[in-house]
């Protein structure tokens, strides 16, 4: 699927331009490759329902890499990666970053697995688990410099599955769209219980078709107490707020 070569110049571009991060010959190389595999897969198993390949550079690459802006050194943690997003397009332009994909859904792991296969990528764990789980768990609570998720809840519930992996002075970054300012009100509370507050709201047009889209930056100032995250559902069905 050659059409995905085309995008390359214009990625290459627009993540100098506007992100300040460049990206060599094999890097955008292996950017087509993931978008290919991408199209190929979601015909078996639904991964995104964005498929035009112009979209995919724009609303899943370029998108995932504006949180290059604000990553602290350390390792990354993706939590409800999905199709492998943002943590895949993050790893492929900073190979040196250690990168941990999580996800409740098998399926999607398994396109992840082939990705990195693919791609020859080294430092990449793949968790099959709820962030409710991981949360509780020794190996990963209050471990990593960096949290990142996009597109899995509003911002009261998705701070209780990613401010307890942060650790203290580590951050979390939340990709949303056009209601971000709205989530923030409403997270004052999960904020205050969970040892987060907010350092930026960073606003981005990533093209002339593409939506909206902001990086809600979350700076961990406190430990999170013992008892969150709560069992896993809760948060979604009892938000803190």
């Amino acid at each position: 699927m050659a059409v995905f070569r085309e995008h390359e110049a214009w990625l290459e571009e627009k993540t100098q331009n506007l992100l300040g991060v460049s990206l060599a010959a094999g890097q955008l190389a292996q950017f087509s490759r993931f978008g290919e595999m991408l199209i190929a897969w979601n015909e078996k198993v639904n991964l995104t329902a964005i498929t035009e390949p112009q979209e995919v550079v724009v609303k899943h690459f370029l998108d995932s890499l504006t949180l290059t802006k604000f990553l602290l050194p350390g390792p990354l943690i993706d939590v409800g990666t999905g199709a492998g997003f943002p943590g895949l397009p993050l790893k492929i332009a900073l190979p040196e970053l250690p990168v941990v994909l999580v996800d409740a859904l098998g399926k999607r792991l398994e396109f992840i697995k082939e990705v990195v296969a693919e791609l020859g990528l080294e430092g990449v764990e793949i968790v099959h688990a709820r962030a409710e789980d991981l949360g509780r768990s020794a190996t990963y609570r209050e471990r990593f410099a960096n949290v990142a998720s996009r597109a899995v809840a509003r911002l009261p519930v998705l701070l209780e599955y990613i401010l307890p992996l942060a650790r203290v002075d580590g951050v979390c970054l939340a990709a949303k769209g056009s209601q971000a300012e709205e989530e923030v009100r409403e997270a004052s509370k999960a904020l205050q219980v969970l040892g987060g507050k907010i350092r930026e709201i960073a606003q981005f047009r990533l093209s002339e078709a593409a939506e909206h889209r902001v990086v809600v930056v979350i700076s961990k100032v406190n430990s999170t107490p013992a008892g969150y995250p709560r069992r896993a559902g809760t948060p979604e069905k009892k938000p803190l707020g």
